[in-house]
């Protein structure tokens, strides 16, 4: 019986101990650990295009996106884009539409906001331009906002636009190189807002005192073209190279380069001569060095007559002409479609037109008080009055409203199948 007890307790030793033995190696095998996620940072780096119109597709380049676009939002102002696919590398997308041009652009991926590294000159957004229409006139934002009148507009594409206005101590021209989404004060003008800007963002701008030489670019500072004679000029072209060009004065003094720096003087108006005093040019339009009409008012004896100084071709010269059935009036605005088609618009509301460069001239509309207008050939223009456009399609004979907006429209021009016009908040647009 000692025996069996005895073997029973040794037999409970060694599952004790054995029991010991297996919980000691357990303590000794580590715990797996969960395997880590490294979540990599992503990043926005560039884009396809840097502005476009509504409904554009555009192409998001980065880092350590998602391919699931379900993940993935794009917002304009808090407006969402419409995802078309993603990759880790590539999210494209459509350009939703918004009311500001450059509206700030976010992304977020998985509800994380992902960090904005592209560098242009939206300070990494997106410009959005509001889709062209070629059946009516659209708005867009004039990013401008200033209350100043406008005197000068040169167009090159509906893109690219310059146009002077009245600044502190007289005017600025400003430009926009990106249809109106940004504009940058381009060169300083004095009180005639006369400049000239070629194809390649340089030119010439009127001063009041000198001319202005516009490097590429743009610049405020007056690097002044000193051999011309002092005055203000209210008509000025430079060509592309930047050496032929000609300059005419307030009093009708015309001078013209070869090298774009030395002038010479080569028609004299005598404004300042007896029986011609107190005349004036007010508006101008240059086709190139040998098509430029130059208008306002000149006297003969005590009598004002509404005037225009020209030179139409390559061989006559300078020219005068006088408007002797307008007497007591004045030349506001003259518009030149080519260089034998152009119209005159009078002080007193008549429009004149011209179809052999301003040789002779006919009285064809005489109606309302329009303060501003342009024409794309000798029969299709439009005209502003106050709030309104108004168009004529033969010739300046008749006109119908075309556009009512909610403020006084300042100026308007035409060039290249594009009408660009200005009011203090919007630029209003109509492509042909």
């Amino acid at each position: 019986m000692k025996k069996r007890i005895l073997l029973v307790a040794v037999l409970q030793l060694f599952m004790v101990l054995g029991s010991c033995s297996s919980d000691s190696g357990n303590d000794l095998t580590p715990t797996p650990e969960p395997p880590v996620v490294v979540i990599k940072t992503a990043k926005i780096t560039s884009y396809s295009k840097n502005s476009g119109e509504t409904g554009e597709t555009v192409s998001m380049y980065g880092e350590n996106f998602s391919d699931k676009v379900s993940d993935i939002k794009i917002t304009f102002d808090g407006v969402a884009a419409t995802i078309v696919s993603a990759t880790a590398t590539e999210i494209i997308f459509k350009l939703p539409s918004t009311d500001k041009l450059l509206p700030k652009l976010d992304l977020t991926i998985e509800n994380r906001t992902v960090k904005n590294e592209v560098k242009n000159d939206y300070q990494g957004n997106i410009g959005v331009l509001p889709k062209a229409s070629i059946s009516e006139w659209f708005t867009i934002e004039n990013v401008l906002k200033k209350d100043s009148k406008i005197y000068n507009m040169q167009i090159f594409s509906d893109k690219i636009m310059y146009y002077s206005m009245t600044d502190y101590g007289g005017s600025g021209v400003y430009r926009t190189l990106d249809g109106g989404i940004t504009f940058k004060e381009w060169g300083r003008t004095g009180f005639s807002g006369a400049f000239s800007a070629t194809k390649n963002d340089e030119g010439w701008a009127d001063t009041s005192f000198w001319i202005q030489k516009v490097p590429v670019g743009g610049s405020p500072i007056m690097d002044f073209i000193k051999t011309a004679k002092g005055g203000s000029y209210y008509s000025v072209y430079v060509d592309a190279d930047m050496k032929n060009g000609t300059i005419i004065s307030l009093k009708g003094d015309v001078y013209t380069t070869t090298n774009g720096v030395d002038f010479s003087q080569v028609y004299d108006a005598h404004f300042d001569d007896e029986g011609y005093a107190s005349g004036s040019i007010s508006r101008s339009a240059e086709i190139d060095n040998d098509h430029i009409w130059a208008a306002g008012q000149k006297t003969v004896g005590k009598i004002y007559y509404p005037f225009i100084l020209f030179k139409n071709n390559e061989t006559d010269g300078w020219k005068e002409h006088y408007l002797v059935n307008e007497p007591n009036s004045f030349v506001t605005e003259v518009s030149f479609a080519d260089k034998i088609n152009g119209f005159l618009l009078m002080g007193n509301s008549s429009i004149y037109k011209t179809i052999n460069g301003g040789d002779t001239w006919a009285k064809i509309y005489t109606g309302e008080k329009f303060t501003k207008f342009t024409f794309k050939d000798a029969n299709t223009g439009w005209a502003v009055l106050e709030n309104k456009i108004y168009k004529t399609v033969d010739g300046g004979t008749t006109w119908a409203i075309d556009y009512t907006h909610n403020q006084s429209i300042k100026s308007i021009a035409y060039k290249n199948n594009i009408v660009w016009a200005i009011s203090t908040d919007k630029i209003i647009k109509r492509y042909l």
